[in-house]
């Protein structure tokens, strides 16, 4: 193990904590910037992920605002992020070449003396694919540990509730809640650019490579100069910054002149394909893990039984469709999501607000759904929210 900063989480939890407020410690003490932020804390370990609303959002790759290729990094074609983003990046690499042409900044660091870019965006519909895929075989653990059988999808909708429940309150199942939580990279945001191929435990590497670098004011001066924030908790990770005038230079050629056209343009809501999402879940368990026949005890008559077989009910996708249409799967959307977040509302609360969005369905789905989300995303008792900390710590106080 280090002697003073963290390499692996393998070691205790006093030892990671301790060198975790040393390694928090040296960041703030080499550099006085307000361009190095702590994305883990409060409402920026959000950033890029929701909207002014707190309404989790999703990289929209649309015409106006697509995903481009970042040309400095050599022999590789497939990292990317949005375009205004890659624009202010190569601007960077050119100031970083022009100074190390000048031999004005130190020529011998691995990572700070010319930079490129290791890793971008990532698609949070992949990542999220492959998440539910994870989610979808500790479901079927479940179902085959406790020899759950079911005659149809009610049945199993019955069987499974309470287990899909527990599993709901510690992984998130909706793209929505997904967006939002750790699971979510924060390059998924299409503002992210990693300068290192660094592992993000090590703090000793950052530590040694960016922090004690000859040349790390002058990269976290020269990012904030071209907008981007440099993240305390990863040095070699770049967000850009879409409310500064500096990122918003590169933003106006696209027509995006503001942050919130930024917003508009550049993102959609992550919730814009939920009921699919959410029926393609269900009918996959339950195809997947439901099996061919099972045998249950039937009473007949008093102290008599009878074994009867029973064969599961198969669904072609269309009489799935047919039979659990958008209305069936929004009302289990709703139930979930309240149980993904944590505002507390009272049952009361809860009923009224699924009546008003199944009502306002009938009229209008995309609004039915957008109302709903901009209620349940209040942020203020949210896990990590500024308010949530100030209650913590006015009960610790008290």
């Amino acid at each position: 193990m280090s002697n003073l900063y963290r390499k692996k989480n393998s070691e205790s939890t006093k030892e990671l904590y301790e060198k975790k407020l040393i390694y928090n410690l040296k960041s703030k003490v080499l550099v006085n910037s307000t361009g190095l932020v702590d994305f883990s804390f409060a409402e920026k370990a959000l950033y890029g992920r929701v909207d002014r609303l707190y309404i989790p959002m999703i990289v929209s790759n649309s015409p106006i605002m697509p995903i481009k290729n970042i040309k400095s990094k050599e022999g590789q074609n497939n990292i990317q992020a949005l375009s205004f983003v890659v624009d202010a990046f190569e601007a960077l690499v050119r100031q970083f070449l022009k100074k190390y042409s000048a031999d004005e900044i130190s020529l011998n660091e691995q990572y700070l003396s010319q930079i490129v870019a290791h890793s971008a965006y990532v698609s949070p519909i992949k990542k999220y694919d492959e998440y539910i895929q994870l989610f979808i075989e500790s479901m079927g653990e479940i179902i085959r540990e406790k020899k759950i059988y079911y005659r149809d999808f009610d049945d199993f909708m019955n069987k499974i509730g309470s287990n899909i429940k527990s599993a709901i309150k510690k992984f998130p199942l909706t793209m929505s809640a997904y967006v939002k939580s750790k699971e979510c990279p924060i390059n998924a945001s299409g503002l992210v650019i990693n300068i290192s191929d660094l592992d993000f435990v090590n703090d000793a590497a950052k530590v040694h490579n960016f922090y004690e670098s000859l040349n790390w004011e002058f990269f976290v001066n020269a990012a904030n100069n071209y907008g981007f924030m440099v993240d305390r908790n990863n040095p070699s990770v770049l967000v850009a910054d879409i409310a500064s005038g500096d990122m918003l230079k590169f933003a106006e050629p696209y027509g995006l002149l503001d942050t919130d056209t930024i917003i508009n343009s550049a993102y959609k809501p992550a919730h814009f394909d939920c009921l699919n999402q959410l029926r393609e879940i269900f009918y996959n368990i339950y195809n997947r893990y439901k099996v061919k026949r099972y045998t249950v005890s039937t009473e007949i008559y008093p102290n008599r039984k009878k074994i009867v077989s029973v064969k599961p009910k198969i669904y072609s996708y269309n009489e799935f469709l047919s039979e659990y249409d958008d209305m069936y799967f929004l009302k289990i959307y709703c139930k979930i999501r309240f149980l993904e977040e944590e505002s507390e509302f009272t049952d009361g609360e809860m009923y009224r607000l699924i009546d008003d969005t199944l009502e306002l369905y009938k009229h209008d789905m995309s609004k039915a759904l957008m109302s709903f989300e901009k209620i349940i995303n209040k942020t203020f008792d949210y896990r990590g929210s500024l308010s949530y900390y100030k209650m913590s710590l006015d009960s610790k106080r008290q």
